[in-house]
């Protein structure tokens, strides 16, 4: 035999040698070969262990499951309308401490009022008639205990009261003193009767309140509209100290979340873009847009790409959610099994939140197909350089 011929199969018969010891070394370990992601049976079994610990559920899509879901509110609790407070006292329409007035006297025959300056305002120039004299009081600003001074009157406490009742409380104080004394009582300006708008809007500031009562959806058109996608942002109302935060795509107009805002409030809009998570079995694992206003689980299953057919087990698609109860937030797993062919229509009917998760199961046959595709690539030099030596 040709020597060189020998000493190559020797060789092959060496490098086959060790190629089977790292077979069996790899069958010893198939249970670490590389993995993206637990089996549906692991995933089982760490629910089973978790019932000693936190609490963890899982859940099969059932026709009574999907209509728990759908009676849930998508947004959970967290509704602007929890933050109504109703009462006078709300009204832009009343006089507090810090607000500029604007007054204006009116008297028949021989005025009171001569052109001068009064304590807490400027006083205009008289006008005068045959009939009525009219003296007119700007920039009478009301004190920080509620109160304002004027000529001939003295001190009103006013904090609380609406324009008309000044009014009257005027008039009774300069009846005896004038004849016929008519007043005329106007909220010129007013920081007190402010609330604040910013973030994503085109005209951020502090705006006025008015005695229309305005809403949410009304200032937010006053100031030009939001900037991006409604479906990606969200409100968040700061009212008493207390704060929520709601989609604002799901606020609408004139519903019981589209609030009256009241002085004092602090809006602002966030961008807040809703995403879903891949993971597992998939050809590619990544955060995924709504890009809809509503999201089925079969959508997002099919803008996902689907499971792998090469190392999914459409058995086991998993969704990982945050339930809210009477408890607070806790974790529930449900499971679509894509061999059903009635559980595609149950998928249509469940509705994504944001941040959910769809996990693609790996089959079981994975470590060993992976397993065949390692001894394939030992062998297969082996395989060419034996060939060569025929």
């Amino acid at each position: 035999m040709n020597p060189c011929v020998f000493s190559l199969r020797s060789a092959w018969a060496r490098s086959v040698s060790v190629a089977v010891s790292l077979v069996f070394a790899a069958l010893g370990g198939c249970a670490t070969l590389p993995s993206n992601g637990p089996t549906a049976g692991q995933i089982e079994k760490a629910v089973e262990k978790a019932q000693a610990g936190p609490s963890l559920t899982l859940v099969d899509l059932s026709p009574s499951t999907v209509a728990s879901l759908a009676a849930e509110p998508v947004n959970g609790n967290a509704n602007l309308a929890t933050l109504i407070r109703p009462g006078e006292m709300d009204s832009p329409e009343l006089i507090r401490p810090g607000d500029m007035l604007s007054i204006a006297i009116y008297e028949v025959g021989v005025s009171l009022f001569s052109a001068q300056t009064a304590a807490g305002g400027e006083l205009s120039s008289q006008v005068t008639n045959p009939v009525a004299n009219a003296q007119r009081i700007n920039g009478v600003q009301v004190d920080e205990a509620g109160g304002i001074q004027l000529p001939y009157i003295g001190y009103l406490s006013i904090a609380g009261l609406s324009p008309r009742t000044v009014e009257a409380l005027i008039e009774q104080r300069l009846r005896g003193m004038s004849q016929s004394p008519r007043a005329l009582v106007s909220i010129a300006d007013s920081l007190a009767t402010t609330f604040y708008l910013s973030g994503a809007v085109a005209r951020p500031g502090r705006y006025r309140l008015t005695i229309a009562r305005e809403k949410l959806r009304d200032y937010l058109t006053i100031a030009g509209g939001v900037q991006g996608d409604p479906e990606d942002l969200a409100v968040r109302l700061l009212r008493d100290g207390k704060s929520v935060e709601m989609r604002l795509s799901e606020i609408a107009i004139n519903s019981a979340n589209d609030v009256v805002l009241l002085p004092g409030d602090q809006v602002e809009i966030v961008k807040r873009p809703r995403t879903y998570s891949v993971f597992g079995a998939s050809d590619r694992v990544a955060q995924v847009p709504f890009g809809a206003p509503e999201l089925s689980l079969s959508e997002a299953i099919a803008r996902a790409g689907g499971p792998s057919d090469a190392r999914a087990n459409p058995r086991g698609v998993f969704l990982f959610r945050m339930e809210q109860g009477q408890e607070g937030a806790r974790p529930v797993i449900y499971r679509l099994n894509m061999m059903d062919a009635g559980q595609y229509f149950l998928a249509q009917q469940v509705r994504m939140r944001d941040k959910d998760i769809i996990y693609f199961s790996n089959s079981a046959s994975g470590p060993p197909t992976k397993l065949i595709g390692i001894i394939n690539q030992l062998f297969g030099p082996f395989v060419t350089a034996r060939a060569l030596t025929q």
